[in-house]
């Protein structure tokens, strides 16, 4: 009973569904009724009352006329058709019929159709209750047969199926007759059949679940009949019965399940249910039909790959293909496939072509995802060029589907990468034939046929972009995969092959370039042409010879865009430098790149510094574009991995490792990602919508480096422990370790100050701090050499050398603040002569006896002194009396 209870649950939610369809249709007529009748009460009483002028009764009937015209059934209006054969399922971008201007609302639509809706509720409401009332009779007939022990099995099941059949018989009496409606409004009559189908299909499910007197076959296609039933008398009744018999027939596995695995029987049944639906939804010409449709044969076509085995492998492989065929094809084309269309489209139409596109990526994605883990065979190949070749056939027909080939292209590339997880042996590269063999042939062949198909089609067809795109990239990008998968050790023996191929092809594009007749076929032979030379030199190079090589793609794409002032969108050049930066962000990590070399250097001293030239380079081709700042970004990320890479690699022989930085590393990199924060918050001045993005990463890298600088004061400080900070006096790591961030930190104020104000004073302080550390540090480093740790003591001389000098520079500080009129200078300044004054007495004094102690204090009365005349002095000229 549990499977009965549940089938009723369905069973109401799809009444229920349906009975909200039908309502707002029958709502919508209703109102427009109403409306007429209003209409005509107003003509009828202006007509029956004083004489009105001959404009107001013109418009009065125009006004109603219209009215009038607006009350037909919306059955009929059904969505715009492709073809002039057969009705499809609609494209959903397809531009429709501009607007006309509406009369401002009183109220909100919501409110509009809630209010139609209770409206139509209240005129029909027994309708429908009826309807699901006779649903829940014919169910509780059947429960209360099985409880009650009244008549025998039969006699209640036959009973039963008597009341569902004499509903659906009364259903088509009354539609018959047309005693209550016509057309797909015909409410009652599907209302009644509604209640028949769902008796006669929770009897069906009785008898086999229950009673065990219908074998799991009988039960099956005997509920598939009751369903399709439904489906077929939809067309009579309209779309109620359509979603009622969809659902059903779909659900039918779902009941009755032999067990056997049978996967040839699944898709059988399923293909016939679908086809079955498509004609319900072709002639009841609902969208939503078509959604029920789709939602179901692609849930048991992915249902079908759990059952896959190794003998069923063509059995998915064409029910794909012939989905393909009866649900996209058919319906645009045609059952004969001749309709065709060749006029061109832009690539923003061609990417908006829905639901074709997600119809094709739900059967031809799961398809090859399938092949990619499988073991590959002759099946998986055989389905896999069928697939392209189904593809590219209806391209030729449809140029609504020239994205498509991209798809081919893709799939072609995965067939190739599949085959080569299945071929790996040890002895395949000792015959130098293998070039010819397995996915090294086939990625060679149909790189070859899709540059064929490109280039003969774009002559023929030249407006059509995607054949020049095909042409020009095909042979690119499947001796680029054959490229990836071959060992070094095998290239050798390849490359020849492949190096002639790319050369003649690229040959071929530069001579087509030079006689055709459109800017963007021009510019797409020469950048197609200029990608094979590059990879043909790539494979002479290391494996940093192809980002070197797609860098110079970068530009010389951007300088063609400058040459010929092709409007060409910007996205693929972001999708080519956004490749590029991950490839270069994890190179440096990556063990193939430990010990590779460039001209005799190690990598990144020549890729990263090229890359920054090339894309500073293509930058400039763009004056005030968003793809400049793009391009600048690129140059200055490049710019950032040099730096914080580099730096490390001539320091200690390898890139940093974060969780094991020495003493000397932090310090790098605190001062590679301090400046570097500092020039992505001055770039965001000027990145325009990419400002944000820029102060992200610059906050990031600032923070990064306080973390790093903060570790080193406290873990790795040369003042707490015995480092060595170098010999000469001012340039040794302490240059490096606090006066350089101290400068980099003064610049971070001054950038922070236009976002956040509040935070630049305590910037500030902590750039007065680093000046403190290095300053101090770099007077015990002269006195005490490339050892600094505090437990060494200190001599007088290095106590009074304190002295002299911050006096000096605290001296300096409030001068300047006097010549700049900065009070905050100032104040500094004598902060820093006070504490001098402070340390002179407790400290530099404490010892000094006799003479010395005298001239002390002598040497510092006059200092004194001095400022404070030179302070007055300085007053004085600032404001003149």
């Amino acid at each position: 009973m549990d499977d009965l209870v549940g089938l009723a649950v369905i069973v109401i939610l799809v009444v229920v569904a349906g009975a909200i369809c039908g309502l707002i249709a029958l709502v919508q007529l209703n109102g427009l009724k109403q409306e007429v009748a209003v209409l005509r009460a107003k003509v009828t009483h202006l007509q029956t009352h004083k004489p009105i002028s001959q404009s107001e009764p013109q418009s009065e009937a125009s006004t109603a006329q219209a009215a009038l015209s607006r009350s037909e059934p919306i059955a009929h209006k059904t969505q715009p058709n492709l073809t002039s054969q057969s009705a499809s399922p609609p494209v959903i971008n397809q531009p429709s019929a501009p607007p006309k201007k509406a009369k401002p609302a009183k109220a909100s639509a919501i409110e509009l159709l809630f209010n139609k809706l209770r409206a139509g509720f209240e005129q029909n409401w027994m309708t429908w209750i009826g309807a699901i009332a006779l649903a829940f009779g014919g169910i509780f007939l059947a429960k209360y047969s099985l409880e009650a022990g009244l008549l025998s099995p039969v006699m209640r099941l036959s009973l039963g199926g008597l009341f569902g059949l004499g509903l659906i018989a009364a259903a088509a009496y009354l539609h018959h007759k047309r005693i209550i409606f016509e057309g797909f409004n015909n409410y009652i009559p599907a209302a009644l059949a509604s209640g028949g189908f769902i008796t006669c299909f929770a009897l069906t499910l009785l008898a086999y679940s229950n009673y065990d007197m219908l074998s799991p076959t009988v039960a099956f296609f005997a509920l598939a009949i009751i369903a399709i039933s439904a489906s077929a008398m939809a067309l009579r009744l309209g779309p109620l019965l359509a979603v009622l018999g969809i659902i059903g027939a779909y659900s039918v596995p779902i009941w009755v399940s032999t067990g056997s695995g049978n996967l040839f029987a699944l898709l059988m049944y399923v293909g016939f249910v679908s086809l079955s639906a498509a004609l319900v939804a072709h002639k009841v010409q609902r969208i939503w039909l078509w959604y029920l449709l789709w939602a179901g044969h692609i849930s048991w076509y992915l249902v079908g790959f759990t059952l896959l085995k190794a003998n069923t492998v063509w059995l998915m492989g064409t029910f794909a293909l012939l989905s393909i065929i009866g649900l996209i094809a058919i319906p645009r084309l045609g059952l004969k496939l001749n309709v065709i269309e060749l006029r061109p489209h832009s690539l923003k139409r061609l990417i908006n072509v829905l639901p074709d596109h997600a119809l094709l990526l739900a059967f031809i994605a799961p398809l090859i995802f399938t092949m990619l883990i499988s073991h590959f065979d002759m099946q998986w190949q055989t389905i896999g060029v069928l697939s392209i070749v189904l593809i590219l056939f209806l391209v030729l027909k449809n140029s609504r589907w020239d994205i498509w080939q991209a798809v081919a292209l893709a799939s072609a590339t995965l067939l190739v990468i599949s085959a080569e997880h299945t071929h790996l042996s040890p002895n395949l590269f000792d015959d130098a034939l293998f070039i010819f063999k397995n996915e090294y042939g086939l990625g060679l062949l149909l790189g070859l046929l899709l540059t064929a198909l490109g280039l003969y089609y774009g002559k023929k067809q030249i407006k059509r972009l995607a054949f020049h795109v095909t042409g020009a990239f095909s042979a690119f990008v499947m001796i680029a995969t054959l490229y990836s998968l071959i060992p070094n050790s095998a290239l050798s023996t390849a490359y020849p092959l492949w190096a002639v191929v790319l050369f003649v092809v690229a040959a071929i594009l530069i001579k087509l370039a030079q006689h055709n007749t459109t800017l963007f076929q021009r510019f797409t032979y020469w950048v197609g042409a200029n990608a094979n030379i590059t990879l043909a030199i790539t494979m002479l190079l290391s494996d940093s010879g192809l980002t070197i090589a797609l860098a110079v793609q970068v530009l010389l794409i951007s300088v063609l865009i400058k040459r010929y002032n092709v409007p060409m969108p910007h996205w693929p050049i972001k999708a080519l430098v956004a490749a590029l930066l991950l490839r270069l962000t994890f190179s440096p990590w990556t063990p193939s790149y430990d010990a590779l070399t460039v001209f005799g250097l190690h990598w990144s001293i020549v890729v990263y510094p090229l890359c920054i030239a090339l894309f500073f380079a293509a930058a400039r081709c763009f004056k005030a574009s968003q793809l400049k700042v793009w391009l600048e970004g690129a140059a200055l990320h490049c710019l950032a991995l040099f730096i914080t890479t580099e730096t490390s690699y001539q320091l200690v022989g390898h890139y940093p490792q974060f969780d094991s930085l020495n003493f000397y590393e932090q310090i790098l990199l605190t001062c590679n990602w301090l400046a570097l924060g500092c020039v992505y918050l001055h770039r965001s001045k000027l990145a325009g919508t990419l400002a944000k993005l820029y102060q992200v990463a610059g906050f990031a890298l600032a923070g990064l480096a306080g973390l790093f600088a903060i570790k080193t004061l406290l873990d790795d400080n040369p003042l707490f422990e015995s480092l060595y900070i170098g010999e000469l006096p001012i340039f040794n790591w302490l240059l490096l370790l606090w006066l350089v961030p101290a400068g980099l930190t003064l610049w971070l104020a001054k950038l922070i100050k236009p976002i956040n104000a509040k935070a630049t004073p305590f910037i500030l302080a902590v750039a007065g701090g680093f000046v403190l550390l290095a300053i101090n540090s770099f007077i015990r480093q002269y006195w005490q050499g490339p050892y600094i740790y505090l437990s060494k003591g200190a001599s007088n001389a290095e106590l009074y050398s304190y002295s002299v000098i911050w006096l000096i520079l605290g001296a300096g500080t409030v001068i300047f603040g006097h010549l700049k009129n900065q009070l905050l200078i100032q104040k500094v300044g004598l902060g820093l002569l006070a504490a001098v004054i402070v340390k002179v007495f407790l400290i530099d004094m404490a010892n000094l006896e006799g003479l010395l102690k005298a001239l002390s204090f002598i040497g510092l009365g006059l200092s004194l002194v001095g400022l404070s005349w030179l302070f007055q002095k300085l007053r004085s000229r600032a404001n003149p009396v």
